[in-house]
Parts: C-alpha cells; structure tokens; sequence
C-alpha cells in the first residue's frame, strides 16, 4: 500500500484492512484455528475483568483500573549525557542474571547494556572487548547506528532466523546516500546522484543480535515502504495466534497517532493500517506518542503513551514538541484490535522534582511469579525542553524507572459499599475446576454454581462453598463443601459471586463461554470447538 492510499484508507482499520494486504493470515479475519474438545488437553484460560462483556448480571459492582506503584529504590541513572533510555529487561539464559537494553542517546542510536541479580537494582555491564563504531560512551556500550535513532528491543520468541534479538530503526543522510549511490535501484538513487544528499534520505533498516550484546545491520530486512519513513518510537511484539511479528508504528514522521502492521518472517511487512488516534472521547487536545504492546496470558497490553501537548503558545515548527508524557492502558484479545480502556493514567508523572515528573514512557512489562514489573524511561523535563536543559548544564535528569503491579492487577472487581453480586454469562468448565486471585484480607468472597437459568446447582450454592475470606491470595481453588467442580465438567454453568471488602483479579481454568449452538450441542453430548482467544 503507497502512502496516498493508506492516507485514503485511514478509519478502515482492523483486521479484515491488513488481511486485505496479503500479508495477515486469514485467521484476522475471524477464521481462528479452533480445538476440538474431545482431543483437546487442558489449556488454563484466565479470565481478566477488561470490561463487563462476560457478565449476564451485576449488583453494587464497580470495575476498577490498577495502579502500579513506582518502585523509587529501583531508579537507575546512567551518568552518559544524553540518556534517552526505552529499556527492555529479561533473563540471561547464560548468565542466569537479569539484562537491560536501554538507549544512551535518540540519535546516534547508541545501545547499552546493564545488569541485575534481582531485576531491581542495576549497575553497568562493563564490556571493553566490543568496540562499537566511533566513540565508545562507556564500557557498557555495545552498538552504535550512525546517523540512526530506533525504538525498542524486540525479544523475538520465534527467532527462526536465528536473532531472537531485534531493533527496528533507522538512518538519515550520509549512510543512506551511500548506499543510494551504490545501487541504481535504490528509492533515492536519482536524487542522490543529482543533489546529493537531502534531509529526507530515510531507509529503514533492522538491528540483529544473537546474545544482545553483539548487533550487526541489516538494510535488507526493511520495515518501511518507499513513501513512507515514519520516526521512531517502533516496538515489536509478536502474535501468538496469527503467528506472525506484529509493529505499532506511526503513520509518518511527527504524524503522533499508532499504525500496526505485521509479517510471517520479518523481512516482509504488510504496510501500514491506522490502528489509534485521538477520538471524541479525549477531552483535550493529545496525541498519541508509541505503543509498546505486550502478550500477557493470552491477551495483548498496550502501554499507550498520551502526549499532553496542549498550549496557549503558537506552534513554532512542524508540530507541536513541548508537554508532558504518561501512560493510558489498551487491550486487545486477539492482538489486531485494541481498546483505549477507561482513558486515565495508568502509570502518571511524578511528583514535582522527582524522576519522572516530567514525563514517563513505559517500554517493557515482565511478568514475574507474584507481580508485574514495567520499566520505563522517566524524565524530570517535559518533552522538547531536553536540548535546553543540556544547554543550560541540567545533568542526569533522566532515568530508568520501574513500576511494581499485582499478578493480573491491570483491572478489578470490587464492591461501591458492602456487598455486591453478579453473574456470568453461560460457560462450560473441561476439568480441573475454577481458581481465582482475589484480595479479601479484611473482607470476604462467596461464589456459587448455576445453570443456565440462573438457578442454583445443588452442592454448589452459597451456603455450600469454602469463601475466600480474611485472606489474600493469587491462586484460591474454588471448592464446596462436599462437591468437585469436575462432577460439572462438560455442563452448562454460570458463575455467581458476591463480595465485600475484596477486590477480584482474575479466574482461572479449562473453560470457555459458550453460545447457544455450543449449548444445543452440549445437552445432546455433542463434540464443541473453543477458541483460543480469550472472548
């Protein structure tokens, strides 16, 4: 797709638009690959409270959005000027130790690498044996792009060609114009050779690593269209069930609102959809910087970045530059389309004189056995004030920062005042039963089975389980009395709870919500397929 006809085609988005590309399997379309119950094993689904789809009934019940907590201990600040950070962090398979990927300046794009016991605390990984090109900034600089700015590390899970660790990017100027001049069919080869070299010689081109710490580039794996040279950030994720690496990108340079698009082998791409752009909904005048997006069981998270760029002043240059930054929270259950959520910071700027007060840009969740951690780069200066703050001799004003969040916390169930109750829609539970994470440490949680006319099940009423109360937990099987939840397994159910003083996370199991065909075939014990999306 050329840049006229994506400009054309903006507000047709979605999975049936990429599918269209050729380059998005037709499962976007709605054709997911299904399980048959009878061959199938167990697969725990869990089942997060993004909205109220699942409930068929609900009482004094209100759903809330999490609120990570800024872990200030765990700021990490790197005395290189320029630190523009964008870390990524994961778990050294070699080493056993925790890493972390983070950006020492926008542009040249220059790579450094620190490391961790405990994921927490960092301190530079000193490694003088790799000699990136030009200046090395400090012993854990690993990789400099000349004439190049990127976004973040992708952890690629697939790595078929070998790199699980990908930067998408690019370069401007004297790189690109040589390359142009070497090849006739080059895109800037004409202008390259008539006028020599121009602002908007952009190539885009990928980063590759084995071990993270050695990158090499590719021009050949190129993400970009010959019209269309968006700035970064970019960010990689990749799509469990298409099967295919997924980028949220912008629509071009300094145009703030999030593009999607996607590839089999990441070295062809689809093009461009427009995936989010400021709406109705948004009361002020935002844009929408990046989307870092991540797969959290069986669901995608997206940290959407909202630029508070509204101001009495005109607007000096291409855009406007200068305004804070924080965090809104997306969702999506298939990875294509995504949600804005309820529209409220989830990770806000700090306090004012603190790390982050003027901006925060989360760029990586790691899921850990008890938590979520999100790293971000945070900075005390509002965005388009960072050149006048090094000029002014402001020194290591930005840092990395980390939020802490409950398993699953990103949203919960809780009670307006005393008690409240709902129902879930229809659903069959395989085996092994129902477990929930729920908070009720000076409250309590009760929960009964019924069928699909609401009424309750013997065994498995109210009166008959063992609630969640006075306790905190992130695994509470729920059980009755005198009954197994697998004496249901392959009926017909709704779920029924009641709370107060508690907040609910999250269920998990092998179940899944049916619909009136898979109900007709279950009463006549007849094989049904299930998604594996979370709907």
């Amino acid at each position: 797709m050329d840049r006229r006809r994506f400009l054309q085609s903006i507000g047709l988005t979605g999975a049936a638009g990429l599918a269209a590309t050729g380059e998005i399997s037709p499962h976007a379309t709605g054709q997911f690959r299904r399980r048959s119950k009878a061959t199938a094993t167990s697969r725990i689904k869990t089942w997060l409270f993004w909205d109220m789809w699942h409930f068929s009934r609900r009482h004094n019940l209100e759903l809330c959005q999490g609120r990570p907590t800024w872990r200030r201990e765990a700021t990490f600040v790197d005395n290189v000027d320029g630190l523009a950070s964008w870390p990524t962090v994961y778990r050294d398979n070699d080493s056993g130790q925790w890493r972390m990927l983070y950006t020492a300046r926008w542009s040249p794009y220059s790579l450094m690498v620190a490391e961790s016991d405990d994921g927490l605390e960092f301190r530079p990984l000193s490694l003088p044996k790799i000699k990136p090109e030009g200046r090395k900034l400090a012993a854990n600089h690993v990789f400099t792009l000349p004439s190049g700015s990127c976004g973040g590390v992708y952890l690629d899970p697939v790595a078929e060609d070998g790199y699980p660790f990908k930067i998408f990017g690019h370069q401007r100027r004297k790189p690109v114009l040589q390359r142009a001049l070497a090849d006739p069919k080059h895109r800037w080869h004409s202008i390259a050779r008539l006028e020599g070299d121009k602002r908007y010689l952009v190539e885009e081109v990928t980063l590759v690593s084995r071990d993270g710490l050695r990158w090499e580039i590719r021009p050949d794996m190129n993400w970009g269209l010959p019209d269309w040279h968006p700035e970064p950030p970019v960010f990689g994720f990749y799509n469990h069930h298409l099967e295919r690496h997924m980028m949220t990108v912008r629509p071009g340079w300094g145009d703030r609102r999030v593009c999607i698009q996607s590839s089999k082998d990441v070295q062809t791409w689809s093009g461009p959809e427009l995936l989010l752009q400021p709406d109705p909904s948004d009361d002020e005048l935002l844009e929408l910087y990046g989307m870092p997006v991540f797969n959290y069981e069986g669901y995608y998270v997206g940290l959407l970045w909202i630029f508070h760029c509204e101001t009495s002043e005109p607007t000096r240059g291409f855009n406007r530059s200068v305004g804070a930054l924080d965090c809104q929270l997306a969702y999506s259950y298939d990875g294509v389309r995504f949600n804005r959520g309820m529209r409220r910071p989830f990770i806000s700027v700090n306090d004012p004189g603190k790390h982050g007060c003027g901006g925060i840009e989360p760029s990586c969740l790691v899921e850990t056995d008890k938590e979520i951690r999100i790293y971000s780069s945070g900075s005390k200066i509002q965005h388009g004030k960072g050149f006048l703050a090094r000029r002014a001799g402001v020194k290591n004003f930005e840092a990395v920062l980390l939020h802490t969040l409950r398993k699953d916390g990103f949203m919960y169930l809780r009670s307006r005042g005393d008690w409240a109750d709902f129902s879930s829609k229809p659903l069959v539970s395989f085996k092994g039963g129902l477990s929930m994470n729920a908070e009720a440490s000076y409250g309590e949680i009760h929960y009964q089975l019924t069928d699909v006319e609401s009424k309750p099940i013997e065994g498995f009423t109210f009166e008959d389980c063992v609630p969640l109360k006075d306790k905190d937990s992130l695994d509470w099987q729920l059980t009755w009395r005198n009954n197994s939840m697998d004496r249901l397994a392959d009926k017909v159910i709704r779920l029924e709870v009641k709370l107060r003083d508690a907040r609910l996370y999250a269920f998990r199991g092998d179940f899944h919500f049916i619909d009136a065909q898979d109900m007709w075939m279950l009463r006549d014990n007849k094989r049904i397929s299930t998604s594996p999306l979370n709907f």
